[in-house]
């Protein structure tokens, strides 16, 4: 059944509907496997993180993920207060041969996943470095990527899957006081938009870009307020 542990008989039905629904949008070639809290405590993973997966109580992991979300950063209090009001259960998956933290979300037809991938020990040499501090503490602190399932949007992509705009754009189709070549999308909406940095500024300066009109571009805002906002349409189910 592809769980790794014991069940629970009083979880068994919930865990099942997860991991089966996992394996109906499943992409890569190996299965989604549920990782149960008694094999979670069994690894060697980051340790906030063990802390909370090996838990055997689902209010409780709950309850301390939400902890460490506001230990960890004060610019998601909007996504901390759709956690308090819709957040149901945490648990651990195996996805494409990775662990992620499977956020599960009460929404109006059914439930709502996210996945959190744990968060890296450090991010030496990379853009990780040149982005705001606020942005590097949630990566650090709490997830390397915080995205919808299945679709993979609606929120900070993994780290390595940051996408440089000049793998596709010329300068000469861009922003002209932007450097297309050092601009970073670390958040997608799944339609081609989404939150972008330029590293080339000091200190980097984020925007709200929109691929199909430039003049549509949000600079006034701050980014990582937008990327709430949508986060909450993703979380909401909406």
């Amino acid at each position: 059944m592809n769980l790794f542990g014991l069940k629970k008989k009083k979880d068994e039905n919930f865990e099942l509907n997860l991991i089966n629904y996992f394996n109906s949008k499943n992409i890569y070639p190996n299965p989604v496997q549920l990782l149960l809290p008694e094999a979670v405590g069994l690894l060697n993973i980051n340790e906030n993180w063990k802390g909370i997966l090996s838990n055997c109580s689902r209010k409780e992991r709950v309850h301390k993920t939400i902890e460490l979300w506001k230990e960890s950063t004060s610019q998601f209090s909007k996504i901390i207060d759709v956690f308090k009001s819709k957040l149901i259960s945490i648990d651990t998956i195996l996805y494409n041969k990775e662990l992620y933290v499977v956020y599960s979300l009460k929404a109006y037809d059914g439930l709502i996943y996210y996945l959190g991938k744990l968060p890296r020990e450090s991010y030496e040499n990379s853009i990780m470095n040149k982005l705001p501090k606020e942005i590097q503490d949630f990566y650090l602190h709490i997830h390397d990527g915080f995205v919808l399932f299945p679709d993979e949007c609606m929120g900070p992509v993994s780290s390595d899957k940051f996408y440089c705009l000049g793998d596709d754009l010329l300068q000469s189709e861009f922003l002209d006081d932007y450097s297309v070549k050092d601009t970073y999308m670390i958040f997608s909406n799944g339609g081609g938009d989404g939150i972008v940095y330029d590293l080339s500024q000091n200190p980097p300066k984020g925007f709200t870009y929109f691929h199909g009109n430039y003049e549509d571009c949000d600079f006034e805002n701050n980014p990582i307020d937008v990327m709430c906002e949508w986060m909450k349409i993703g979380l909401n189910g909406e």
